[in-house]
């Protein structure tokens, strides 16, 4: 009679330290949900939104796409379509600038970046390229954009 009373006593303790808990970690967590956010202000330098974070692996990628670098891209794990594009984009152009980045979408375990340089071609001619870095739980692929729709039906 006297252990249940006991256990009775414990139980009814560790539920209520087990509810102060519950609680104690909800309220605040609902409050911080549903409270009006605060604007934070970016910096003056970049155009970014806040939450736009460029993952390394994506831009030491890019980098080395751009400057062709093909050790590089293979120790990024590069596969041999994307060594290909590199070769041909060093074929076409005379000088390239540094990659800047244009924005980012990421999901869990994944990341689509988006780049633009300004390049001169062969011919003289100045344009801007662009490229999508999709990174893959760590793994970097480019993928290429459509190609412009012709003016003829």
């Amino acid at each position: 009679m006297r252990r249940r009373r006991w256990i009775r006593r414990i139980g009814a303790l560790l539920g209520t330290v087990a509810l102060g808990v519950v609680l104690g970690f909800l309220i605040p967590t609902i409050v911080a949900e549903y409270s009006p956010k605060t604007p934070t202000a970016a910096p003056a330098t970049s155009s970014l939104p806040a939450n736009a974070t460029e993952l390394p692996i994506a831009r030491d990628f890019i980098e080395a796409f751009v400057a062709n670098d093909q050790a590089k891209l293979h120790r990024l794990g590069a596969d041999e379509t994307d060594t290909v594009k590199a070769n041909d984009l060093a074929a076409q152009v005379s000088q390239i600038g540094p990659p800047v980045l244009l924005g980012t979408v990421s999901g869990p375990g994944v990341s689509l970046q988006a780049y633009a340089s300004e390049a001169v071609l062969r011919d003289g001619t100045v344009t801007i390229l662009s490229w999508r870095v999709w990174t893959t739980s760590g793994r970097a692929t480019l993928i290429l954009p459509p190609q412009a729709l012709e003016a003829k039906p």
